[in-house]
């Protein structure tokens, strides 16, 4: 299949449509701050290791609230989504759930990206650590539209035989077995 360039418009240009239901950033929010609040938790105990190690979660936590640069990945409407350019706000395109095929979220590597395949074959990735914000507001909205719950529904059509259990089982002891 082949895939199309998103052209994106000026951010006056492009027509949201319904009401807004979430704004999704790249950069991480509630981590930082719990780490701060971790760190210094950790000063209490009369433990130098402990304390080095409280020092070393605020310097991390402020490390990423001052260098990691924050933009707009993409903003949720109850009728579609406006994904927004490559780092700069000022680019977006809109798309309706009428005109998604699929969405999915990727938890890769410690890489987190969400994943739009729309009908007329255009591919949108989009990175971010606020992954989990997004998948809880497209679930709520394009549930249907799922990669994981449509892949699911495949499945459970499926005949399962004794064999594919087998399987099935096997491979779920592997898995326990390699963390």
């Amino acid at each position: 299949m082949e895939r199309n360039e998103v052209k994106y418009v000026p951010v006056e240009e492009c027509k949201a449509q319904g009401n807004f239901v979430k704004a999704v950033c790249f950069k991480p929010k509630k981590a930082p701050i719990v780490c701060i609040i971790l760190g210094m938790a950790m000063f209490i105990p009369n433990n130098l290791y402990i304390r080095i190690l409280g020092l070393f979660f605020i310097l991390m936590a402020f490390a990423v609230l001052k260098l990691v640069k924050d933009y707009k990945v993409m903003d949720i409407f109850d009728e579609g989504v406006m994904v927004y350019g490559d780092h700069d706000a000022k680019l977006a395109y809109f798309f309706t759930f009428d005109e998604m095929k699929s969405w999915l979220v990727n938890h890769e590597d410690g890489h987190d990206t969400i994943e739009f395949k729309l009908n007329d074959g255009t591919y949108i990735v989009k990175d971010t650590f606020e992954a989990e914000k997004a998948y809880r507001a497209l679930y709520s909205l394009a549930k249907e539209k799922d990669e994981k719950y449509l892949n699911a529904l495949k499945d459970r059509e499926k005949p399962l035989s004794i064999p594919d259990a087998m399987n099935n089982i096997r491979n779920s002891f592997k898995k326990q077995n390699k963390d």
